[in-house]
């Protein structure tokens, strides 16, 4: 992992963190505002569904969910478990330990939550990190040593206070150092990441890609002319902005095909092209398939999931 990332990871001063492992049986789910805090989720048996603003993800067992930001989300068995009102559904529960909780139903799903509180202060990157990210924790490397971690916070109820904070801090760092990495290619320096004029307009860009956004309007906005702004935002990005728009929108698109049913010339306008031939040789290029080959072979791999045994 980039020396530079470890470092401007470990300038994010975690508060405090709390973790809570949940025992469900039958249909559960949750609904949950944005928190503007990070939360992690991991399945360490059964697992669920988890979905943020027009994107769902599978947690299988051995998996961990890493929100940076706890943008609203819900949580729940499986996708067609509906939460109606209120926007929680679960059988009671009753607490069977120290921050461990267990449905009356018998639990077949064990899912241990990790929330980290921070101080954002000098941290203007947090709102270019992704909105979630999906690891594997049982592949070999960095991935496995989070797991082994969460396990270790599950299984040893014992370790003291200390130690336990200690071992949550690591991880906090560990995860958002693992979600810098993900901005962009060439890396961008840690000084340009700190810059909260650009992080502020980008962050506005990032959470509505589909819009055209003007240079110089953007720029005028930061107090900037429309030659510093693109150096400077280039900058935090590793990439143009023209280029990191595309890469937004068609990540929103490749999460619309694999979620949604919409028409690809619905998905295509509302991820901002105005009309379905140029978003499909967008799209095509990005991720070397039409977007109605890659909704397919998305589907085709679902089905074959459902019908792989749950550890």
């Amino acid at each position: 992992m980039s020396a530079a990332f470890d470092e401007l990871a470990r300038t994010l001063r975690l508060r405090d963190t709390e973790v809570t492992q949940l025992d469900l049986g039958d249909r559960w789910g949750k609904r949950l505002p944005s928190q503007g805090n990070a939360r992690v989720y991991a399945a360490l048996r059964g697992g669920g569904w988890v979905e943020l603003k027009e994107q769902g993800l599978t947690l299988r067992p051995g998996e961990i969910l890493f929100l940076p930001r706890a943008d609203a989300h819900s949580i729940r068995d499986r996708p067609t478990t509906h939460l109606g009102c209120p926007d929680a559904f679960c059988r009671a529960m009753r607490v069977t330990g120290a921050n461990a909780l267990r449905t009356e139903a018998t639990p077949d799903t064990r899912l241990l939550i990790v929330d980290l509180r921070f101080d954002a202060a000098g941290a203007p990157w947090l709102a270019l990190l992704p909105s979630v990210m999906h690891l594997d924790g049982a592949t070999h490397g960095l991935a496995r040593w989070l797991g082994e971690t969460l396990r270790l916070l599950a299984e040893v109820p014992d370790l003291s206070p200390s130690l336990r904070d200690g071992i949550v801090e690591a991880f906090g760092h560990t995860l958002f150092a693992c979600a810098l990495r993900t901005l962009a290619w060439p890396v961008p320096s840690g000084e340009a990441l700190r810059d909260e004029p650009i992080a502020a307009a980008l962050a506005e860009v990032r959470a509505s890609p589909e819009r055209a956004f003007e240079l110089a309007d953007l720029a005028r906005r930061a107090g900037l002319s429309r030659s510093a702004f693109a150096a400077r935002a280039t900058a935090m990005l590793g990439e143009p902005l023209g280029s990191y728009v595309r890469r937004l929108r068609l990540q929103r698109a490749a999460a619309l095909l694999e979620g949604t049913a919409l028409p690809v010339k619905v998905i295509a306008a509302r991820v901002g092209y105005d009309s379905e031939a140029a978003f499909a040789r967008a799209f095509a290029r990005a991720h070397g398939s039409s977007p109605s080959d890659h909704r397919r072979v998305h589907a085709a791999g679902r089905a074959a999931e459902r019908l792989r045994p749950q550890g």
